[in-house]
């Protein structure tokens, strides 16, 4: 039995007490955006629901906003993008309206335009942009940072005012986590092809020996059972965090069938059921057939379809990039998660 609350979480948006950190991955978005020369003002963090994007942006926003002249903005996607960073603009505490040139009101009911004799009137991308440039002056930095970016209205706004507001030399930096796709379709709207130039980390499994020593350490267990436990995750962020729950709340590490339907549950409640039902009737079908021999080869997962080569690529390298498969050894195909096969062949029976 393991006595106090369980540092392991099972849900989603919020970094949990016991987590793997992606130290290479933050300290080169943190040096890309801090080190001049300052050759890029946006980063993507893509990866799969449950691959550890949250935790990874919520680390490079606190290290960075303890940078002296530095101003970190959390902004909702649901949120109109460009009102929210006007809003914490002007609430900051770098923000001196003796400093300002023109006004832009926020009512209650959303944007309006404050009427003031002596200042001239702006529309809001333009109010934005003055802003930054008193910050300019102050030789202050700001970043936005926005959780799980989807290819919005708004957000295509923001984005295409910040393609202004970074040719006017202002010090706005961009960082956004977001699935595979909805990146790639942000990037593909008009005007906003800038953003296929911009650097883009995708989310890697985690190293498996570092998620065994965690366990050992988290545990007390032998090195055979980290392993064993550590095998078991595949490196999946989430999957680290439920297996490690499920432990906690049994008070052992003993894997046995009981631990497995819970691991298995909780994996198919919170993760992939979702995934499940955003894929295409086709790429769930290819799936099934990949879930009947996990790791068999590519030309009798082909054959079994009846797709010719072009076709089967098209879908191994979507469900590739969407963080489903792996297929890294050479000719042969598994999945990237833990246990998924399972809850394909369920999901198909």
């Amino acid at each position: 039995m393991y006595l106090g609350k369980n540092p392991f979480s099972i849900s989603f948006g919020r970094k949990p007490v016991e987590y793997i950190t992606r130290l290479s991955d933050s300290n080169r978005v943190i040096t890309t955006f801090t080190q001049p020369p300052v050759t890029d003002q946006v980063y993507f963090l893509m990866g799969i629901r449950g691959s550890g994007k949250t935790v990874l942006l919520t680390d490079i926003c606190e290290r960075i906003g303890r940078i002296k002249n530095w101003l970190v903005i959390k902004i909702s996607p649901l949120d109109d993008i460009l009102e929210a960073l006007y809003s914490d603009l002007q609430n900051s505490r770098y923000f001196n309206p003796n400093n300002y040139e023109a006004s832009y009101g926020l009512s209650l009911f959303g944007a309006s335009v404050t009427v003031n004799h002596q200042r001239p009137e702006l529309n809001l991308v333009d109010a934005i942009d003055k802003t930054l440039a008193t910050f300019q002056k102050q030789g202050i930095k700001v970043l936005v940072a926005i959780d799980e970016a989807t290819n919005t209205p708004q957000m295509q706004r923001f984005a295409s005012a910040f393609q202004l507001f970074i040719s006017n030399n202002r010090p706005l930096y961009f960082l956004a986590t977001g699935l595979y796709d909805e990146i790639m379709s942000l990037q593909d709207v008009k005007n906003l092809t800038f953003l296929y130039r911009s650097p883009k980390i995708v989310l890697a499994p985690l190293n498996r020996m570092a998620v065994a020593n965690a366990y050992s350490s988290i545990f007390k267990l032998d090195q055979e059972q980290s392993i064993k436990m550590a095998k078991l995750t595949r490196g999946y962020p989430f999957a680290f965090q439920t297996l490690g729950y499920v432990c906690w709340e049994q008070g052992n590490c003993e894997i046995g069938e009981d631990t497995l339907q819970e691991y298995d549950q909780l994996l198919a409640d919170a993760s992939y059921a979702k995934l499940w039902s955003e894929l295409s009737e086709l790429d769930q079908r290819v799936l099934s057939v990949i879930a009947e021999n996990e790791g068999g080869k590519v030309k009798e997962f082909r054959e079994r379809l009846e797709m010719n080569p072009n076709l089967f690529n098209q879908y191994r390298r979507r469900l590739k990039n969407q963080g489903l498969i792996d297929t890294r050894q050479y000719g042969t195909i598994s999945f990237a998660l833990p246990r998924f096969a399972e809850f394909v062949r369920f999901e198909t029976y």
